[in-house]
């Protein structure tokens, strides 16, 4: 599980294709894995793709651009990096 303080980055070995809907689909050039991100997901991506950052400043960063409560916020953060981080689309700092 990651923690709530821990920096984490982008895989930079991953790609983000942006769909009409705000939606987006990730592939890592490795595996070849696709994962799908609604567009919250694809917020936080573009977030993690630009510095190494922290489930709660995600979670503080979600709550300025979505109408979340910060509690919400960080249990939706905290599940995304759970799930991106298992299939290695992000990595630790």
């Amino acid at each position: 599980m990651i923690e709530a303080t821990e920096k984490l980055h982008a895989n930079p070995r991953c790609l983000l294709t942006e769909l009409e809907d705000n939606t987006g689909v990730l592939l890592h050039l490795d595996t070849k894995f696709y994962f799908t991100l609604n567009d919250t997901g694809v917020f936080l991506w573009k977030l993690l793709s630009g510095e190494a950052r922290s489930a709660e400043d995600l979670a503080d960063k979600l709550t300025e651009e979505f109408e979340v409560t910060r509690d919400d916020a960080l249990d939706h953060v905290r599940a995304l990096l759970d799930d991106l981080h298992a299939n290695r689309l992000i990595e630790r700092r």
